[in-house]
């Protein structure tokens, strides 16, 4: 399947465009199954300088927040759906920047995926993914851009044994194809050395656990589908497990 699981809209500021216009891009370039991931904190419009009444009324107003960017999403791919399946997901950063983590009492389980950044960084506030992804709830988990196998180096941790509990909670890893303005053109190298490391590869087959592809899209003109699809199908080539 051509998958697309990492695209912003105007929700997250950071990006420009509606989330019909993304959809309406996918299917024009050939995705099949494409995946909104805004940003938490952009959806819930928590800026530097926001001021609650308490605690209780800042749950209360991000998961109203939450809930209406869910069912916009919704009512889209209601409306595509006999041209292409869409996801609403969320994408949730785990560095703390005073604005952007997820409280706890705010329910994000609704959503179709999740993606988690930046845990792999120094200066993230979780220890055990796992139990991020299971306090989510979401059922479906993505690691976002991050180089999987440098990480557990770095952490002294075995791979086989990761891979099988990415399985058992249902998380999987995303390859990162972006290339745009955003990001000043810059690639992952760890996607490329994904397709040319054969045991890294058997490592996931193996595991059972599952990937995906996302462009991570700011910008409707900076959109390379030729980049998403020639990943996914090298995937499909390598009979690579993907989520969907």
């Amino acid at each position: 399947m051509i998958q697309d699981l990492h695209s912003h809209t105007y929700y997250s500021y950071c990006g420009k465009d509606s989330p019909e216009a993304v959809i309406k891009n996918a299917i024009a370039c050939g995705i099949e199954l494409m995946g909104i991931s805004d940003h938490y904190y952009g959806i819930v419009m928590n800026r530097p300088g926001v001021t609650y009444q308490n605690d209780e009324h800042r749950i209360i107003t991000h998961n109203n927040a939450l809930k209406r960017y869910f069912e916009h999403i919704k009512t889209l791919a209601e409306k595509y759906r006999d041209q292409i399946e869409v996801w609403c997901g969320v994408e949730i950063t785990v560095i703390d920047r005073g604005f952007t983590l997820l409280p706890d009492g705010v329910d994000v389980s609704m959503f179709d995926y999740c993606l988690i950044e930046n845990f792999q960084l120094q200066g993230s506030v979780i220890d055990d993914v796992f139990a991020f992804a299971d306090r989510c709830g979401t059922g479906k988990t993505g690691l976002a851009h991050a180089d999987l196998p440098a990480y557990l180096i770095s952490k002294g941790l075995d791979m086989d044994e990761y891979f099988r509990k990415m399985k058992e909670h249902n998380v999987f890893w995303e390859l990162n194809v972006n290339y745009d303005s955003k990001h000043h053109y810059r690639e992952h190298q760890y996607v490329k050395d994904f397709f040319e490391n054969d045991a890294l590869i058997d490592a996931v087959k193996r595991s059972g656990m599952r990937m995906s592809v996302g462009f991570d899209g700011h910008v409707l003109e900076d959109y390379d589908a030729d980049r998403v699809i020639t990943a996914c199908r090298r995937l499909e080539e390598l009979s690579v497990p993907m989520i969907g």
